[in-house]
């Protein structure tokens, strides 16, 4: 797959408000928790007495990869006093709404991200949002039917990509807030994993990135006021407060809307981050008059430098979906399978996976014929990995494509050449890379190639000629003289 288009303002387009809610908040006296005091009507028209809004995060990849192990952490804070009360947001109707920072729960004076656990199994821990190598079983492909439409594809092309999902929660109910007006929050994604682009939204420095959440407090008196039909509720006793909606959008709070929040052109409900990650292929060519076709070489493939429990896909046939790269060889091999083969002496079932160790690096040796492949599928952006072949008594060759940083390497020496004596020269091939940065296809070619002497069979047959017409003249000479004689005797 092409490598990733680096995104800047994204989610531009996702119009979404977080998960509107309405959790009416008594403004009493200062100190004192807001509790809900409203039930849902049975019209819908009753704000929803619900104090959460949940964040989305995407993580894309391509269609081959499995899910990395990567982990990202986010913290909310209220917004800074100073730039807080500089902010304005204008509606449509022309008067300015009031800006004001956001606050803490009364009872810890702290408000963080909670785990959902129906929807984010991989968080654990408030704040942190972890995506595991098992996530593959869940991920969503694009195009597929029910995919989410706020998720940012990475490549135009529908189908080569798919993506994991966790959702995070922000509880409001313990919030004291004291007056209708826009809180504004700072929220911040922390995160630095091998091969993976965070969502941009405003960076700073190192891999932090910025949202800003805006939550909308109403006087709910008002809002009853307003009802087309009120009969249906209880007039709210006194001064209450409930949540109208969530806006979450890109940037900080120079980025905030200055309009109504429905017209929002930057609003988002999610944070969407890619991995990028390629495909390693090598394949196996033999020519020559005396190559062997049904000879198997050995390759021994190391990967280094990567996360310790990832997991690559190994492929060893078409899959029939044209957006992943596949391999064309035997998955078992019996042993001795011919007599041309000597690096298999027991049964072989090559692997349909590899896993990487807590040192970061897996190796494994493959066995290809001629004609053959594999496809080493989802090594992430930076990880390096080398092949090396044993060509045996071949000469050997190999060019790679689609990784310019590949270094191309042969070690070579000398052995006794088992059935005339003489010696002979060999080398392994190697293939080594200490970044991979694009799909890779590594390809072998061994030549055998033997040249028969000219002149040879037709002195042989002149030689054969003259031997067979000298026995003839012989034979016939002896014929003739002991006719002769017998005619003699007769006189």
């Amino acid at each position: 797959m092409k490598k990733y288009r680096r995104f800047g303002a994204i989610i531009a387009s996702a119009a979404v408000i977080a998960s509107l809610a309405a959790v009416p908040m008594s403004a009493s006296a200062a100190g004192t928790t807001y509790t809900p005091g409203l039930t849902d009507a049975t019209d819908g028209t009753n704000p929803v007495s619900n104090n959460v809004t949940m964040i989305d995060k995407y993580l894309v990849m391509d269609v081959n990869a499995n899910v990395p192990n990567a982990s990202f952490d986010f913290s909310i804070a209220p917004y800074d006093s100073n730039a807080a009360e500089k902010a304005v947001i204008t509606p449509a109707s022309g008067s300015n709404l009031a800006v004001i920072n956001g606050v803490t729960a009364q009872a810890s004076g702290a408000l963080d991200f909670k785990a959902n656990d129906a929807a984010n199994t991989g968080s654990a821990t408030a704040g942190v949002v972890s995506f595991v190598q098992s996530d593959t079983n869940t991920t969503v492909t694009e195009g597929a039917t029910g995919a989410d439409t706020a998720v940012v594809w990475q490549d135009v092309t529908v189908g080569n990509e798919k993506y994991a999902k966790k959702t995070l929660t922000l509880d409001f109910s313990a919030v004291q807030f004291t007056e209708p007006g826009v809180y504004r929050y700072l929220i911040t994604e922390t995160g630095s994993n091998q091969g993976v682009t965070n969502d941009t939204g405003v960076p700073a420095s190192g891999q932090n990135t910025y949202r800003t959440l805006d939550v909308y407090v109403e006087d709910y008196a008002d809002y009853y006021a307003k009802l087309a039909d009120n009969s249906g509720y209880t007039a709210p006793n006194g001064k209450q407060l409930f949540i109208a909606g969530y806006v979450l959008y890109e940037g900080k709070h120079s980025d905030a809307p200055s309009a109504t929040a429905a017209s929002t052109t930057n609003k988002s409900s999610s944070y969407t981050n890619a991995y990028t990650s390629y495909d390693l292929s090598f394949s196996k060519t033999v020519t020559g008059n005396q190559g062997s076709k049904d000879k198997y070489f050995a390759f021994t493939v190391e990967i280094s430098g990567a996360v310790a429990g990832t997991v690559y896909d190994v492929s060893y046939a078409d899959d029939n979906n044209a957006n992943t790269t596949d391999g064309n060889a035997d998955t078992t091999i019996s042993a001795n399978p011919n007599s041309a083969t000597t690096c298999i002496t027991s049964n072989v079932t090559q692997p349909a996976a590899l896993t990487v160790g807590n040192d970061g690096t897996v190796t494994q040796v493959f066995y290809l014929q001629h004609g053959q492949s594999i496809a080493i599928r989802g090594l992430a952006e930076g990880t390096s990995y080398t092949i090396t072949e044993d060509p045996e008594d071949y000469s050997d060759s190999a060019t790679v494509t689609g990784d310019t940083k590949t270094q191309d390497k042969t070690n070579t020496g000398t052995e006794e050449e088992p059935v005339m004596g003489s010696d002979i020269s060999y080398s392994n091939h190697q293939i080594a890379d200490t970044y991979i940065s694009g799909d890779t296809v590594a390809a072998f070619t061994n030549d055998r190639s033997g040249t028969i002497p000219t002149g040879i069979l037709t002195t042989v047959a002149g030689s054969l000629g003259v031997v067979v017409l000298g026995a003839i003249g012989v034979t016939g000479g002896m014929i003739y003289m002991k006719k002769k004689k017998s005619e003699d005797e007769e006189e």
